[in-house]
């Protein structure tokens, strides 16, 4: 295999993405009652969690080459440094790696497992062309690979305020992008909910998510769910979510969808840094 094309399979995974999730689940582990001496079952967990991302990623762009010619034709598929049969291979390969490294875990974990690699496929295949469904899909699957971490460790319950916190972010990213990709989701007849119903829909579902959110972090502040770093830390992230909402109703062109996009990635990842300092 020539390095163009080990390239082109690691910009087909979506890096930024995978990396985040080989992140947010020890960190899961850790929130939720995790030790230092079970560090090697919050590797494994992240690493398997790192594999089924990237694995959705590969046959989401599988199935979404057509699309993809219009509204990301810089991506392997449509750029033709690799083929949809390529990418099936790497859904395969990686998705079974992840079920392997899983069998270390708990039956619990492994069923997770088992049902978010089952669950994506179908997203990638159908609900990312339908109506909010895809977009509740992808904000449970975030949310659940926090659900996934408390339960490697046997701690699921302290789990919950995180995955909430990456439930409603991504929930409000994954609309923003159908309105981003309006363009090609319309002319292969993707029925998403701005083609649909048009754009403003999509932004006040946003805009609740991300207000939600919002009372979320208030709400784990006032009852001391976290110590006093957190609230400072979060308050970061809450002004940004204010800026990411001005900005998604100031203009809603493709490129400040996708400035949109990147600020709630970085909300994100502060939303991760503030619980991690809060339990400490």
């Amino acid at each position: 295999m020539n390095s163009k094309k080990i390239v082109a399979y690691f910009q087909l995974s979506r890096p930024v993405n995978v990396l985040i999730t080989f992140i947010s689940i020890p960190v899961a582990c850790w929130i939720a009652g995790g030790t230092a001496s079970s560090w090697l079952f919050f590797l494994l967990a992240g690493i398997t969690g790192a594999l089924v991302a990237a694995s959705a990623n590969a046959i989401n762009d599988a199935f979404d080459i057509d699309i993809d010619r219009i509204n990301r034709p810089d991506r392997p598929l449509p750029h033709g440094a690799l083929t949809p049969r390529d990418a099936r291979k790497m859904w395969l390969i990686l998705s079974i790696a992840a079920l392997v490294i899983n069998l270390f875990l708990n039956s619990i974990a492994l069923l997770i497992v088992v049902l978010s690699i089952v669950l994506l496929y179908f997203y990638s295949a159908r609900l990312k062309r339908t109506v909010f469904i895809g977009n509740l899909v992808i904000g449970l699957m975030t949310g659940m690979a926090f659900i996934y971490g408390g339960v490697v460790v046997g701690r699921m319950e302290r789990a919950v305020v995180p995955a909430i916190f990456a439930f409603f972010v991504n929930l409000a990213r994954e609309l923003l992008k159908d309105v981003e990709d309006m363009e090609g989701d319309q002319r292969e007849h993707a029925v998403t909910l701005p083609v649909k119903y048009g754009v403003t829909p999509a932004l006040v579902l946003s805009t609740v998510s991300l207000l939600i959110l919002i009372g979320a972090t208030v709400a784990a502040s006032i009852f001391a769910l976290y110590n006093l770093v957190f609230s400072f830390i979060v308050l970061v992230a809450d002004c940004l979510i204010c800026v990411s909402i001005m900005l998604m109703w100031r203009n809603h062109s493709s490129t400040t969808m996708r400035q949109v996009s990147t600020i709630l990635k970085i909300i994100m990842i502060i939303g991760l840094i503030s619980i991690i300092a809060g339990s400490m």
